[in-house]
């Protein structure tokens, strides 16, 4: 997929304004514990499986698209959730002179953790950042401190902030679904009767768990990711695919459907996106 990248900054470059300490990918987060918390900012976020993290003695929940970011000598404790084979995370550390600053501006001034839509530039920040692949001398660079600041930027622009822990119970019940969505994306069938009984409870309560842990019903959340794939396929260049059959490979009986249905949500038609890009 991609791989990991440290850099360790010298007590006498720890003045910058901005900088990189470390930022990478783990395709095998082992357990973590700190109970004096790390020296430097440390942000941690999930690309696939789950994680739990305990900090200030409450347990959170930590699938994809959720992240938590730990402020300076913050006791916490992270390892992979019991209930999934393998927790991939990507991390980021980072600090400097100008960064209480920064944050203060943004209004990130404690730890907390957050959550942010699948389809949002913030969703591949870090992995964007590690393929661009620049040598470790590129740490002190401008551009690693532009990577610092585009980072907090858009995780104040994109990220939503979890403000209790039943927020995080909510996405622990519905995780199981979250996956099935994914893997069944093409599932023409699929409708909130399928998506409740997938999870043995009634239509009203699913309604009521997606609407207070993303602000979206069941049937849009899957309309999203539905069009995310769609995307993909539009723009990979290896595949000669028609608009029909993409319609048909993310679950749309009617291209007619899938071109009306994409021009209202990516605000161009199929076939216009795909020359766009």
């Amino acid at each position: 997929m991609f791989y990991r990248r440290e850099f360790h900054i010298p007590m006498q470059d720890s003045q910058m304004p901005l900088f990189t300490e470390t930022i990478g990918y783990n395709p095998a987060q082992e357990k973590i514990s700190r109970p004096d918390g790390y020296s430097a900012y440390h942000w941690i976020q999930t690309v696939r499986g789950k994680g739990v993290v305990i900090y200030q003695n409450k347990e959170i929940i930590l699938p994809p698209n959720h992240g938590v970011l730990f402020l300076p000598d913050v006791p916490h404790f992270y390892e992979r959730s019991k209930d999934t084979e393998n927790w991939e995370t990507t991390y980021f550390t980072f600090g400097g002179s100008m960064i209480k600053e920064l944050l203060g501006n943004l209004e990130i001034n404690r730890t907390a953790f957050y959550n942010w839509e699948t389809n949002t530039p913030f969703s591949s920040f870090i992995e964007d950042v590690i393929k661009r692949g620049e040598s470790p001398a590129d740490v002190f660079s401008v551009k690693a401190s532009a990577d610092v600041y585009e980072f907090l930027i858009s995780l104040y622009k994109y990220g939503k902030v979890q403000k209790n822990t039943t927020e995080a119970s909510h996405l622990a019940k519905l995780y199981p679904l979250l996956e099935w969505m994914k893997q069944n994306v093409s599932n023409e069938e699929i409708g909130i009767e399928e998506m409740a009984a997938y999870l043995k409870m009634s239509k009203r309560h699913l309604n009521s768990l997606f609407q207070q842990t993303f602000n979206l019903t069941p049937y849009t959340y899957f309309l999203n990711l539905r069009i995310q794939k769609a995307k993909k396929l539009l723009l990979n260049d290896s595949s000669s695919e028609t608009i029909k059959q993409i319609a048909a490979e993310v679950g749309f009986r009617s291209p007619s459907h899938f071109i009306a249905t994409f021009r209202k949500k990516v605000g161009v038609s199929p076939e216009k996106y795909r020359q766009l890009h």
